[in-house]
């Protein structure tokens, strides 16, 4: 069998080699991101018995997904980036729930048991829901709940034209137009766009977690971080 390039390997290096170029050519992204992971990681390693317990695993799963988006932002994958920060949200939003009613944590726990406990698991973690939980303890974070929800759908969390076109070049050769999707994109605009919506949905996110662990992120001084952050307007 002929020999065939390994276009993965390739791929990847390119990856590592784009996010530690855009680590020095972001490097004011780059460190609002580091400061947002701190936070998410000062809480992380500060977790002791929380209750309701879905509520600690959710906020690690969160802080995974937001160094997975970090890296897919920095990487130049500006479309797939918004997959993971949906994902960000939604990790939040479900810990929001479960920590205004506790009981909702065996509906979590049960979606694979029966059909009927996975219709029930549906139905009680609707984003709808999600949306007016987060509403109810801060109107103004419910509404940038919203708006970022909805960007991260729109620029790569489901397939849709602006997602599909983020990353994407037209070529023209002798009279004809081609089009080019980029694996990894290395448009300025575009780029910054992809690390800011990261930045803005890991503090938004760690802004919801600041209402299941309130005291826990005084304590920890998390929130004077997120207040810093908040106050350099560029959030």
């Amino acid at each position: 069998m002929k020999d065939v390039e390994d276009t993965l390997a390739k791929f990847l290096e390119m990856v590592r080699s784009n996010q530690l170029a855009n680590r020095s050519n972001h490097a004011d992204w780059y460190a609002i991101i580091k400061t947002i992971d701190d936070c998410f990681v000062r809480g992380g390693a500060n977790l002791v018995n929380p209750q309701p317990v879905m509520g600690g695993i959710l906020f690690l799963r969160c802080q995974y997904a937001f160094k997975t988006a970090a890296g897919m932002a920095l990487a130049g994958q500006v479309t797939e980036v918004f997959v993971m920060l949906r994902s960000v949200l939604e990790y939040a939003g479900y810990a929001l729930l479960i920590h205004d009613n506790a009981a909702l944590q065996d509906v979590w726990l049960g979606r694979h048991v029966s059909p009927t406990d996975k219709r029930a698991q549906k139905d009680a973690f609707r984003i709808s829901d999600v949306k007016s939980a987060v509403k109810r303890h801060d109107a103004r974070l419910g509404e940038i709940f919203d708006e970022s929800y909805e960007r991260t759908v729109d620029f790569g969390g489901h397939p849709n034209p602006h997602a599909a076109f983020s990353a994407m070049h037209m070529d023209e050769d002798e009279g004809q137009t081609g089009l080019t999707a980029l694996a990894i994109s290395n448009d300025v605009t575009v780029v910054q766009h992809a690390l800011k919506s990261t930045a803005q949905i890991g503090l938004t996110a760690l802004h919801i977690f600041q209402h299941v662990f309130t005291a826990k992120f005084e304590l920890l001084g998390i929130r004077e971080v997120m207040e810093g952050l908040m106050a350099t307007g560029r959030l």
